[in-house]
């Protein structure tokens, strides 16, 4: 069942069942499944975080460093926070951009801006970097009326600790783009198996020999729904090819190397 006729079926059964049954049913739930509770009631109960009100601890006194994002978490499994990525996940993809010193780096798919915020981090001001995403889960998700925008709080925070960043607002399957050969390509934007492939054509086979591209939501995870069968089946198909090797995956993050 697709997930709007789902929705649509859910809210009818609400608003016509008594809440004594809709409330045996949860509790039902909770027993069977508590998983599906968590994923259904954490965005609603907090989806509040952003680069605005995240918070620094401890004092900034020079280039970011990894412990200087640590607001970015989630501190329960009903906060979102503002990166969806777990602590392994984006300890890896800083410390890889960081180690690579990569100077030319690929985003497809940024929503509040964790992921670009640890990229351009670990970039350290160096280099250029390109984040494409079409806007639309924000559009979505988010009733923001006249507010600022998630992409206003991004180049905020970038230019306030002096790191460059060019946000692209399009469709990855359409948006044109000069970067020539990268470093490495980050994919965590349209997760049908149709669009994580053209992601990967037209941006991941870009990196040079011995970069990296990484895919988010690629690997099946212990309480966790994730992609396997759109983004885990293309990582499975690129690595039979004799170009990329899974160097290795952390919770649901693929990284691949470019060998040939």
């Amino acid at each position: 069942m697709k997930n709007g006729l789902g929705a649509r079926i859910g809210q009818g059964l609400a608003s016509f069942l008594p809440q004594t049954v809709c409330r045996a049913f949860a509790n039902r739930l909770s027993e069977e499944n508590p998983q599906l509770l968590l994923e259904a009631l954490g965005p609603r109960l907090n989806r509040a975080p952003s680069l605005d009100s995240m918070a620094f601890d401890l004092p900034v006194n020079g280039p970011l460093q990894f412990e200087d994002l640590a607001g970015l978490f989630a501190s329960t499994s009903l906060d979102h926070g503002v990166i969806a990525m777990t602590v392994r996940q984006t300890a890896y993809l800083f410390g890889l951009v960081r180690r690579m010193n990569a100077r030319k780096v690929i985003e497809i798919g940024r929503y509040k801006g964790g992921s670009t915020l640890t990229i351009a981090a670990a970039m350290n001001g160096q280099g250029q970097f390109w984040s494409i995403d079409i806007g639309e889960k924000e559009a979505r998700l988010h009733q923001r009326g006249v507010t600022r925008s998630f992409d206003d709080e991004i180049r905020d925070i970038c230019a306030r600790f002096g790191l460059p960043v060019t946000l692209l607002v399009g469709d990855s399957r359409t948006i044109e783009v000069e970067t020539g050969e990268v470093d490495l390509v980050f994919i965590d934007g349209d997760h049908t198996y149709d669009g994580v492939r053209n992601d990967f054509e037209r941006f991941g086979r870009r990196v040079r020999i011995g970069g990296a591209v990484l895919f988010d939501d690629a690997c099946d995870e212990v309480m966790f729904r994730t992609h396997s069968e759109s983004v885990g089946k293309l990582l499975r198909e690129i690595v039979a090819e004799p170009s990329f090797r899974l160097v290795k995956s952390v919770n649901r993050l693929a990284h691949l190397e470019r060998v040939s």
